[in-house]
């Protein structure tokens, strides 16, 4: 991890959100509203707006991507850890492509923190 990731999840975990599932607060609806937000400007162009894997640059990837509403049936790490790879680059999508685009130089601890808390908030 680099700095930035680094200092991203030691508050996360510090506030308690890196944690076994069902160890997290619930989330207030602002905090909610924040992270769909972040979710739909950051993410929603890959992962599509329903976080299904099917946005509308699906096609030009080479790989598709994860749908992110059945993060937690993939066991661990958690939804906040694997949102805290994926951002950074950690996250190898398929053993013959590159990683996801790095983001964590582009977005703030607290946006990465509400995109997390509201990925977790619709899990299937």
């Amino acid at each position: 991890m680099n700095h930035k990731t680094t200092i991203i999840a030691a508050t996360l975990a510090a506030i308690g959100l890196a944690g076994p599932a069902g160890a997290d607060p619930i989330p207030d609806k602002a905090t909610l509203e924040r992270g769909q937000a972040h979710y739909l400007l950051f993410c929603a162009n890959c992962h599509g707006v329903d976080a299904d894997g099917r946005g509308p640059l699906e096609g030009l990837l080479k790989v598709t991507p994860s749908n992110l509403t059945v993060l937690r049936h993939l066991g661990p790490p958690s939804v906040t850890e694997r949102v805290l790879m994926a951002v950074d680059g950690g996250h190898q999508v398929a053993a013959d492509a590159h990683k996801m685009p790095v983001f964590s130089e582009n977005l703030e601890v607290r946006t990465v923190r509400e995109i997390a808390i509201y990925l977790d908030s619709i899990q299937q």
